[in-house]
């Protein structure tokens, strides 16, 4: 059993499919011959045996019409039987006998041998019928008729006429010999030309073949099929083959371009998680440091302990406002959608505009023309945006400066400007400010966290909008928020923002 099995485990080696698809010519051709051989010479055999018997029956007919009856003494006849040798020859034999069985006359050419003669073909000629036989006397196989030797309606005996068939059977040999050997040649050109004619038909699928072999070990999948032949299948099997490339393409393009997202995504939220455990560590410092000196110098001064807790106080509100802004990038990171509704620009401006004057310390503020418009918006959102800017603008404008708010409307697009007359930011600063916790040198001076401008872009993003700068050192920063306008309204009754903290903080 264990041989068994392990011979059971054995796998012939795959055949190629231009192997089996000569096989299978072979195997088709072979069987075409076999029928169409075993149909000719059973025909050919039917023919001739029609044929012999033919002859038969008018040799039998011949030794009828010889027998005649002749006229005896005192009104007796007898029967005049022919030679049996007139009528016999090459293969041919003749035999009479009566209707009981004996014989009483056979050509020389049978010498001591007799045509056989059973009770079934003696009860036949008895009933005047005629019966055919192919049986074989000595080494010799015959064709042999029986019919009734009559003259005139009575039948008087049994006539025999028997013919050889070696000379058919000859016949019947070579032609198998013949068809035998054509078969196996043709048979064999067969395979070899089917061979022949599966590789050329295969010959377009190996070159599919190589193609995918190649791409898949390049992968370049900008590489196509090449393939020149008529639309048959294997064309349709080669622009499929294309048509699927092409997916692939695009789908390692998406892919490459994902996987390059998401490496630029891990980077900068590495360097996010960096950036908020350095910003957070400043302030925790001094928070814990004043905390312990005014626990073990219990005897300091009013006027020392007062600046201490400012100190707590001051670094605990920048901490909270660093959490704020990170909370507020983490829900932006996380697909915050903010609500849509229609925002009237005009009395939002002027709202946040009264707000900050009152905290802007020697720092004019003030209005430009801000023009009737509305968008399509949240309101808490675009007032966290125009408190960004205009804190950033204060924070950076010196005492005696000005910051100046406008809004306008211009095919479509409603741009929100505000505009200062402070440091300005240098050429090779502007490209990184809306980065997360970038700042120049002169905003390091400045304070702050580095998020609001960030934030600031968000919000612009959110509203299907933009920011833009225009800011050289020295001569103050313009920016403008570029939003889409409502169509048909006129800035009266969309909603607008009370002047409150919600989600959003009012500073940087």
């Amino acid at each position: 059993m264990p041989a068994l099995a392990h011979v059971a485990r054995l796998r012939l080696p795959a055949l190629s499919l231009r192997t089996r698809l000569a096989l299978w010519y072979g195997a088709v051709l072979a069987l075409t011959l076999l029928l169409f051989g075993v149909f000719l010479q059973a025909t050919l055999a039917r023919m001739a045996v029609r044929e012999v018997d033919r002859s038969l029956a008018d040799q039998a007919r011949e030794v009828n019409a010889s027998t005649r009856i002749e006229a005896m003494f005192f009104r007796r006849q007898r029967v005049a039987l022919p030679d049996p040798d007139v009528f016999a020859g090459a293969g041919m034999f003749v035999q009479i006998a009566d209707l009981g069985g004996q014989v009483f006359a056979a050509s020389a050419n049978l010498a001591d041998r007799e045509l056989p003669l059973d009770r079934e073909v003696l009860a036949a000629v008895r009933q005047g019928q005629a019966h055919y036989q192919t049986l074989r006397v000595g080494n010799t196989r015959l064709r042999l008729f029986s019919a009734p030797l009559r003259v005139g309606n009575q039948p008087l005996g049994v006539l025999q006429v028997a013919r050889t068939l070696e000379p058919l059977d000859y016949a019947l040999g070579g032609l198998r010999l013949l068809l035998l050997g054509g078969g196996v040649v043709g048979l064999v050109a067969s395979v070899l030309v089917g061979g022949a004619l599966a590789r050329a038909a295969l010959r377009p699928i190996d070159r599919i073949t190589q193609t995918t072999r190649d791409i898949g070990a390049s992968r370049d999948f900008s590489r196509r099929v090449a393939d020149r032949g008529p639309q048959d299948e294997v064309g349709r099997l080669a622009a499929t083959f294309n048509a699927m490339l092409e997916q692939l393409q695009r789908a390692y393009a998406d892919l490459q371009q994902a996987n390059t997202r998401l490496e630029a995504a891990l980077t900068s939220q590495r360097r996010f998680v960096a950036d908020a455990s350095h910003e957070l560590r400043t302030p925790l410092t001094t928070v814990r440091g004043n905390a312990e000196l005014l626990r073990r110098v219990p005897e300091m001064t009013p006027q020392d302990r007062e600046e201490a807790l400012a100190q707590i106080e001051s670094e605990a509100a920048r901490m909270s406002r660093l959490v704020q802004d990170l909370l507020t990038l983490a829900r932006a990171d996380a697909g915050q959608r903010l609500r849509q509704q229609p925002v009237a620009l005009r009395p939002l401006v002027e709202d946040v505009e009264r707000q900050v004057r009152v905290l802007a310390g020697g720092v004019r503020v003030g209005l430009a023309e801000v023009a009737e418009a509305s968008v399509q918006g949240d309101p808490d959102a675009l007032r966290q945006l125009l408190l960004i800017l205009l804190d950033n603008a204060i924070k950076y404008t010196p005492p005696g400066g000005s910051v100046t708010v406008s809004a306008a409307q211009e095919n479509g697009e409603v741009r929100l400007r505000v505009a200062d007359t402070g440091v300005g930011i240098a050429a090779e600063d502007l490209p990184h400010i809306f980065e997360r916790f970038y700042r120049g040198d002169r905003a390091r001076q400045a304070g702050g966290t580095g998020l609001g401008l960030a934030i600031a872009q968000w919000i612009a993003r959110e509203h299907r909008g933009r920011i833009t700068v225009e800011s050289a050192p020295g001569r103050g920063s313009v920016f403008t928020v570029h939003l889409p306008a409502t169509a048909g309204r006129n800035g009266t009754g969309p909603a607008v923002a009370p002047a409150h903290r919600g989600p959003f903080l009012t500073g940087v």
